[in-house]
């Protein structure tokens, strides 16, 4: 007699794809589930099969939610042809369905880096970005009462710490308005020319939805050198590399102000 464990093993194969008995009961996970289970109306392989095509479906219609933009750019049937394949090669773990599109950006990468449609692997990574937004932990305003106990002296060396919300992102591509463009499910999104001209982007939660800021190349190094955890003089210096009339002052206080920057350390 198996045991629980190989009944188990055997179970989340034929639900996963990997054995599930077919029409005639074959399959390497058969020959023990079909001497343990039930057979009742429909027989085991049929029975299983439910079970593996709701599997399925879950997994698909979460990525789906996740990845819209993708979806729409694609088109239902090779999405949810990507998505079978994506599956077999990055089988869930958890019951919970939150993270399988985790590496889905990456696959999008290996089936498309290289070719015309290389854009897509942007959008996914833009989309996968937006729902690590969106779940990521809230924390408290910025404390400036902290910062009133900072010397003057030890401004250049503070480190400031974005919310757990934010993201920063860059594309080669027009990333943003492809993304706006295909979430308007109410007409056919216009094309866009994918040699315009990339973009560097902001995604920050607020009020309980994610907003997606465009940034200058100056605003997203400073705030990659904030995101590095770099004193306040480096990140000033990164950006003024790019742009020598930065205003750091002005974009610190706006951060602070939209609870993009939500607290500070000093560099000890």
């Amino acid at each position: 007699m198996p045991t629980l464990r190989e009944l188990q093993i055997d179970f989340m194969a034929a639900i996963l794809g990997d054995g599930a008995p077919n029409a005639a009961g074959c399959g390497p996970a058969a020959p023990r589930l079909a001497g343990e289970l039930v057979a009742g109306e429909f027989g085991v392989a049929r029975r299983l099969a439910i079970y593996a095509d709701n599997a399925e479906q879950h997994f698909i219609q979460s990525l789906r939610k996740s990845f819209p933009v993708v979806h729409r750019l694609v088109g239902e049937n090779y999405f949810t042809q990507c998505a079978r394949e994506f599956r077999r090669l990055e089988p869930s773990t958890s019951g919970d369905l939150q993270h399988v599109g985790a590496a889905f950006p990456a696959y999008w990468q290996r089936r498309h880096g290289s070719d015309e449609y290389r854009y897509l692997a942007d959008m996914a990574r833009l989309e996968w970005l937006y729902q690590e937004s969106l779940t990521a932990a809230n924390h408290p305003p910025f404390d400036f009462a902290k910062l009133a106990r900072v010397p003057a002296a030890g401004y250049d060396l503070l480190r400031f710490r974005l919310h757990p919300s934010v993201r920063l992102y860059a594309s080669e591509f027009p990333a943003l308005a492809i993304w706006r463009e295909n979430l308007r499910g109410d007409q056919e999104p216009a094309l866009i020319d994918l040699s315009s001209g990339g973009d560097r982007v902001l995604l920050a939660r607020a009020a309980g939805s994610v907003a997606l800021h465009p940034l200058t190349v100056a605003e997203f190094a400073f705030l990659q050198r904030i995101a590095a955890g770099a004193g306040f003089a480096a990140c000033v210096a990164a950006a003024a590399e790019v742009a020598c009339d930065f205003d750091a002052s002005g974009v610190l206080e706006k951060c602070v102000r939209e609870r993009v920057i939500v607290d500070l350390c000093e560099r000890t």
